[in-house]
């Protein structure tokens, strides 16, 4: 505890230091984070399903189900433009742990040197939001971009249900415009997802092909911001097989290794418009059994995100509505439950699936202050039936 506080201590004075220098330098720096309240009632929407979150869940809490005031701590981005077309960007989030503590911990989201070289190519090395679909890339924890509150399931980086981060290289640019429509492309070659799904491999990848991403997407001119997306992933995943039950745990040292082939599907659409906004996104993934030492292959999982908002008096007011699922396989799968802790034992945890509608208004208050208030319906899982939530999301 007191080098995990020596530590936090450090990055603040470092924080502070690079600062200073960007009044004298070409170094932005910026940063964001929210605040809020929430209420619950009426008890889990599943009275099973939550006995099993309390004995065997990720967490103590259901993850983003809000009850009272909470902090998530804030999230720094530093911007170093070291030539016309070189640029260093790192992005450090002090996060508070969740659930009933003030734990405090330090998450690396990005590090990369960004390689403008032109329209059409475009390079970044180092560690950066995976290019597939638009939330991850574009909205991911960055609630004063959001209009609702809630986290998708599908890219929270505790589930780590899709690959949400990487790290490894990644080419992006425009292929080619078509009078005022334009296209663009991305691709990545990076590390492969790690033995349980939350651990991110950031250096030493050792035994397993690389991940590799795609992503087209077509930008229309007829609104604000008008563009559909299709994009998806090849990975291969070296772990270990645990037993099939909720609570199971191996030791990496005596179990009988497993090896995964990932397949990654994520269409999208997005539109902005003058009067009102539509997000629909879906993701679809593959797990196939390659040494076939496992029963129920292929593995597949499958979520949707679809939001509707409206733009009222002056672009400042958003009532929205938005509507949610995951769908994971059986128990979980041979990979998506999987946790590994110090001492290299994998247990298999409950992974709760997520159904859910919520209704809200955000108001941008000021041009970089957006509050917003919101009631989620569960209709199954762990989390409580009826859910309110007040939040105010800044940036600087």
């Amino acid at each position: 505890m007191l080098i995990k506080r020596i530590s936090i201590l450090l990055v603040g004075f470092l924080l502070l230091s690079t600062a200073q220098l960007a009044i004298a330098a070409n170094i932005e720096v910026s940063g964001f984070g929210d605040l809020s309240y929430g209420y619950l009632w009426d008890g889990p929407a599943n009275e099973g399903d939550a006995a099993l979150y309390k004995s065997d869940g990720i967490a103590p809490f259901p993850l983003s189900q809000n009850d009272g005031f909470g902090n998530v701590g804030i999230d720094f981005t530093i911007l170093a433009e070291l030539t016309d077309r070189l640029t260093a960007l790192s992005e450090l989030n002090i996060q508070l742990d969740r659930g009933g503590t003030s734990d405090v911990g330090l998450d690396l989201e990005r590090a990369y040197i960004d390689y403008r070289i032109n329209n059409r190519f475009n390079l970044q090395v180092g560690s950066f939001f995976t290019p597939i679909g638009f939330h991850n890339r574009t909205l991911y924890s960055r609630a004063w971009l959001m209009t609702s509150i809630q986290i998708p399931d599908f890219d929270e980086e505790e589930l780590g249900l899709v690959p949400t981060h990487s790290t490894g290289i990644h080419a992006y640019g425009n292929l080619t415009n078509w009078g005022t429509h334009s296209f663009n492309y991305a691709v990545s070659l990076a590390n492969s997802r790690g033995r349980d799904p939350k651990t991110l491999i950031l250096n030493r990848d050792e035994g397993a092909r690389k991940t590799v991403t795609g992503l087209l997407e077509w930008v229309l001119p007829t609104h604000r911001d008008f563009r559909i997306g299709l994009s998806g992933w090849l990975a291969e995943i070296n772990t270990f097989k645990v037993g099939p039950a909720i609570g199971d745990t191996a030791n990496i040292s005596t179990a009988e290794p497993v090896k995964l082939e990932e397949i990654g599907f994520n269409p999208y659409l997005v539109l902005y418009s003058k009067h009102y906004n539509l997000i629909l996104e879906y993701v679809s993934l593959r797990q196939n059994d390659k040494k076939g030492n496992l029963t129920g292959s292929p593995f597949e999982f499958e979520a949707f995100i679809g939001e509707f908002s409206l733009n009222l008096m002056d672009d400042k007011v958003h009532p929205y509505v938005r509507y949610d699922f995951t769908d994971l396989p059986g128990t979980g799968g041979p990979y998506l439950t999987l946790r590994e802790d110090e001492d290299g034992n994998l247990t298999r945890k409950y992974v709760p699936e997520f159904k859910a509608v919520m209704f809200g208004v955000a108001y941008d208050l000021f041009a970089l202050n957006r509050i917003k208030a919101e009631v989620i319906h569960n209709f199954d899982g762990p989390r409580a039936n009826y859910g309110f939530t007040i939040q105010s999301a800044y940036a600087f």
